[in-house]
């Protein structure tokens, strides 16, 4: 069996890591789930963000935040028309996803200055028949390497310290700039009662990378094996949590 793509992308190597079932049935059988409320407010939240930082990579000046704010209410009503609220309130979640935008615009967009934007880096190996492709975020004049998450809980330096994603990101910067990053961050803008930010800093290193591009080999060598099973411990395996709960049930 080869691959289902000709790339692993930090996103499957996380959805394998969570779930080797959910990979099966995401990217072996291709049945892909509509995007729950959450998914629907970061994915609104990241177009306001990307909007304004595109002009800014030119201008150096933000946008006025309601232009920002009325692209980004716009934008999820785009994404509504194909989403899974699941009993919430669609009105309230567009509100919330608003307000954590104007959050976001207020606190850390007048400290920085982009100079690449939803950068898409794609490498090729020499031993190996994937490439790996990802998307970074954001790129600032500092040689940052910055990523926007939204959130319904306060982040911990954990969150920062175990991310894949960013070892991933570090590689693709090199492979980018030819240059080191002079670090990576998480900025979050969470969901409370009163939104607010949280920005986790810190660094990658040469093991940090490597460890990920073993686990990445791992994980292509179980997909090629056709290893997959369900993960019964992971908090999302329930009927409430996994679209793919009824099925998994039936196959595994």
């Amino acid at each position: 069996m080869t691959l289902p793509k000709t790339y692993l992308s930090p996103s499957q190597i996380n959805m394998f890591l969570r779930c080797p079932a959910q990979y099966y049935f995401r990217y072996i059988e291709g049945k892909k789930l509509p995007p729950k409320s959450s998914m629907t407010k970061g994915k609104a939240v990241h177009s306001g963000v990307e909007f304004n930082y595109r002009q800014k990579k030119e201008t150096r000046q933000d946008l006025p935040i309601k232009e920002v704010l009325e692209y980004t209410a716009a934008t999820f009503e785009e994404y509504a028309a194909e989403t899974a609220f699941e009993g919430k309130d669609k009105g309230k979640e567009k509100d919330s996803t608003i307000q954590l935008t104007k959050c976001y615009q207020t606190e850390i967009a007048p400290t920085v200055q982009p100079v690449y934007i939803e950068e898409k880096v794609e490498i090729s190996f020499d031993n190996t028949d994937y490439d790996l492709l990802g998307v970074i975020d954001l790129i600032d004049e500092t040689k940052q390497i910055r990523d926007t998450k939204t959130s319904a809980r306060t982040p911990s330096e954990k969150d920062i310290q175990n991310s894949l994603q960013l070892s991933a990101y570090s590689i693709m910067y090199r492979t980018l700039t030819g240059e080191e990053e002079t670090g990576i961050s998480l900025d979050y803008v969470v969901a409370t009662k009163t939104p607010k930010t949280v920005r986790l800093q810190a660094q990658r290193t040469e093991e940090d990378r490597q460890r990920f591009l073993r686990i990445m080999g791992i994980i292509a060598h179980n997909i090629k094996c056709k290893n997959f099973y369900p993960n019964p411990t992971n908090f999302m395996c329930s009927p409430n949590n996994c679209g793919y709960w009824d099925e998994c049930q039936k196959v595994f």
